[in-house]
C-alpha cells in the first residue's frame, strides 16, 4: 500500500525480470515545477477553504497530475534507452508552469494559458512516443499515439477560443479520451504495463509525496517565523509529528508492500491493478496531503484560536482520504480486508472525532490530537505487522 500503515508485512522478494532504475537528475529537476504547483494550490485553499475552492482545486489539479503521470510513465519506458528523453522532459517544464500560473492568477482570466500549457505537454509527449519508432523500440500503432497525444493537444488548443463553460467540457473530453485509450485492452496498454519498471514508478510517486509533505513542513516553519508564539510553536511541533507519521507510513510500510504487490500484478498481467495503483489512486493521496498541509499552515498562524469549521473539516477529510485510499490500494493488490479494516476504519473515524471534539479548543490542540491519533495507529500497525506473517495467505489480486 502507498501512504499510511499497512497491516500486511512488507515482503522482500523481488521480481528479477523487472529492471530497477533510479530516477534521473532531469526527472528531479522537472518535479521542481510541481513544488510550485503544490504551493499555489495550498495557498489558494488557505486563503479560501470553501467548498467551491476545494472542488476547483481538485478539478484543476487532476489534469496536471495526469500530465505528470504520463510523462513519468513515458520516461520510465524509454528514458534509459534514448538520451533525448531527458531533454524532452526538461522541455516539457513550461507546460505545468503555465498551468500553475493560470491557477494562481484565476482560471476565469487565464484559462487560455492553462489550456496552452496542457497542449504543450501533449506535443512533447507525442515526440517522446515517436522517437522509439525510429529504431522499432515500440510496436504501438502510430495512430494510437497520435490519437492519445496530438488529437487531445488539438482539443486543448481549440478550447482557447471557446467561451466558458464549454471550454471546460473540451478539457474533460481531452483527459477522458486519454483515460479511455489507456483502459482499452490493446497492444498500447500491454506494452506500457509489461515494460514499466515498478520500482522507478514508485520512486517517482514517492518523490511527489515528499513535495507535498515538504510543503506542510515549510508552512509550519514560515508560519511560526511570521507569527511567533508558544501556541504557534506547539502547532508547528505537532504538525511535524503528523508529517513524520505520514512519511514513516509511506516509506516504512507503503513502498515495500506496494512494490511487491505491483510486481506480482505485473507477472499475473493484472493490468487494471497496475493502472489504478500507479496512475489514478496516487492522485487522491496528493489531494489528501494537500488538505493536511493547508490545515497545518492555518493552525500554525492561528494557533491560539479554534480552527474554523471548514478547516477542521478539511483536516479530517485529508487524513480520511489518506486512509481510504490506502485501503483501496490494499484491496486492489489483494490484501486481507479484515486487517485493512483494522486500520482504515479508525484511520477515518478517529481524526474526524478529534476535529469534532476540539471545535472550541485552540488550533494547536486539534493538531496535537491528530498527531496522537496517527502515533496510536502506527503502534497498531506495528502490532499487526508482527502477527500478519503467521496468519496471512497469498494475496488475491483483483483486476
Amino acid at each position: 500500500m502507498m501512504v499510511v500503515m499497512s497491516s500486511d508485512p512488507a515482503p522482500t522478494a523481488q521480481n528479477p525480470t523487472v529492471r530497477h532504475g533510479a530516477a534521473d537528475w532531469y526527472e528531479l529537476f522537472f518535479d521542481l515545477v510541481f513544488v510550485v504547483v503544490v504551493a499555489v494550490s495550498v495557498h489558494l485553499i488557505e486563503v479560501d477553504p470553501s467548498l467551491g475552492t476545494i472542488v476547483a482545486f481538485v478539478l484543476l489539479l487532476f489534469p496536471l497530475w495526469w500530465a505528470w503521470a504520463n510523462l513519468m510513465i513515458t520516461n520510465n519506458l524509454f528514458g534509459e534507452r534514448f538520451r533525448v528523453m531527458g531533454a524532452l522532459v526538461v522541455a516539457a517544464m513550461p507546460g505545468p508552469a503555465m498551468m500553475a500560473v493560470a491557477i494562481s492568477g484565476g482560471i476565469d482570466r487565464f484559462a487560455w494559458l492553462y489550456a496552452a500549457g496542457a497542449a504543450w505537454i501533449r506535443i512533447l509527449l507525442l515526440i517522446m512516443w515517436m522517437v522509439p519508432r525510429t529504431t522499432s523500440a515500440s510496436s504501438i500503432s502510430p495512430w494510437r499515439t497520435v490519437a492519445y497525444n496530438l488529437v487531445t493537444a488539438a482539443l486543448w488548443l481549440v478550447s482557447i477560443v471557446v467561451p466558458a463553460p464549454y471550454q471546460y467540457v473540451l478539457w474533460a473530453v481531452a483527459v477522458g479520451g486519454e483515460m479511455l485509450l489507456l483502459a482499452i485492452r490493446s497492444r498500447f496498454s500491454f506494452e506500457i504495463y509489461d515494460r514499466a519498471s515498478v520500482s522507478h514508478s514508485l520512486e517517482r510517486i514517492g518523490l511527489f509525496v515528499v513535495i507535498v509533505i515538504g510543503e506542510a513542513v515549510y508552512l509550519s516553519v514560515t508560519g511560526l517565523a511570521g507569527h511567533p508564539s508558544v501556541e504557534g510553536g506547539a502547532s508547528a511541533l505537532f504538525g511535524l509529528v503528523v508529517c513524520a507519521m505520514i512519511a514513516r507510513g509511506f516509506f516504512r510500510w507503503g513502498i515495500p508492500s506496494t512494490e511487491v504487490g505491483l510486481e506480482s500484478a505485473q507477472r499475473a498481467q493484472r493490468y487494471g491493478a497496475l493502472r489504478d495503483v500507479v496512475m489514478y489512486l496516487p492522485f487522491l493521496l496528493i489531494v489528501g496531503l494537500t488538505f493536511v498541509a493547508a490545515s497545518i499552515g492555518t493552525a500554525v498562524v492561528e494557533a491560539a484560536e479554534p480552527l474554523p469549521p471548514g478547516v477542521r473539516l478539511l483536516l479530517a477529510t485529508g487524513v480520511g482520504i489518506l486512509y481510504l485510499t490506502n485501503g483501496t490500494i490494499g484491496l486492489r493488490l489483494g490484501r486481507h480486508r479484515a486487517r485493512l479494516a483494522l486500520l482504515v476504519v479508525p484511520g477515518v473515524l478517529l481524526p474526524a472525532l478529534a476535529c469534532l471534539v476540539s471545535g472550541g479548543l485552540p488550533a494547536w490542540v486539534t493538531i496535537a490530537l491528530i498527531a496522537v491519533t496517527l502515533v496510536a495507529l502506527d503502534l497498531v500497525a506495528l502490532a499487526l505487522e508482527r502477527t500478519a506473517a503467521h496468519t496471512s495467505g497469498p494475496p488475491q489480486l483483483v483486476d
